[in-house]
């Protein structure tokens, strides 16, 4: 069995400048974080963005990326959590991200062992992943507040993203970019997009 025992670590930077949320009328939520610093020993709720997580976990425990980026890869597999024909928007009114970054961003969710949860209420986004001005977003569409099964389900929607909706940033260019919005069928949703905010 596990402790329960909780290490609270605020990420003071993710909340000091005022975040805009990627949809009008949406409201914004610092996402809490309640994840494993070390297999079978306590958790911590970190707040921020999973770039500032995962820079505490490392302090907490400087193996963190071999015990559990390597597993998560290893143990990689596609799922379908948004269906073969889900809604969705290309670029439309989003900023292009660069395409790498939101890789990086994917990879990092998919480490992550917990779940996360969002809201209450509907109309509630939060950044989960933002770095070189490219973000993930999470948005809630319920009237409560949603809990998902993992921290890949929004990694899922934003490979959905990654796969649809990218392009090369110009015609000579080697760097892709890549935008857009995916829908689930459970009213949530996930953004990549352009973010200049402390991104």
């Amino acid at each position: 069995m596990r402790p329960t025992l909780l290490v609270i670590v605020s990420i003071l930077r993710s909340q000091s400048v005022a975040l805009v949320a990627p949809l009008k009328g949406y409201g914004v939520v610092i996402p809490q974080w309640e994840v494993e610093v070390s297999p079978a020993g306590p958790k911590a709720a970190l707040n921020g963005t999973i770039e500032h997580v995962h820079e505490e976990l490392v302090k907490l425990n400087p193996d963190w990326d071999a015990t559990y980026l390597n597993d998560s890869l290893s143990t990689l597999q596609r799922r379908n959590v948004f269906g073969s024909s889900p809604g969705y928007f290309c670029r439309r009114r989003w900023g292009d991200a660069l395409a790498s970054e939101i890789r990086i961003g994917i990879r990092y969710l998919r480490g992550v062992h917990g779940r996360p949860t969002n809201g209450p209420g509907w109309g509630t986004c939060s950044r989960v992943s933002c770095s070189w001005n490219s973000a993930i977003w999470w948005c809630n569409d319920n009237k409560e507040a949603k809990t998902l099964g993992s921290f890949g389900d929004i990694a899922d929607g934003a490979q959905w993203v990654l796969d649809h909706c990218s392009k090369r940033q110009y015609e000579a260019s080697n760097n892709i970019v890549t935008s857009g919005q995916v829908f689930h069928k459970d009213n949530w949703n996930v953004i990549v997009t352009k973010d200049t905010k402390a991104c």
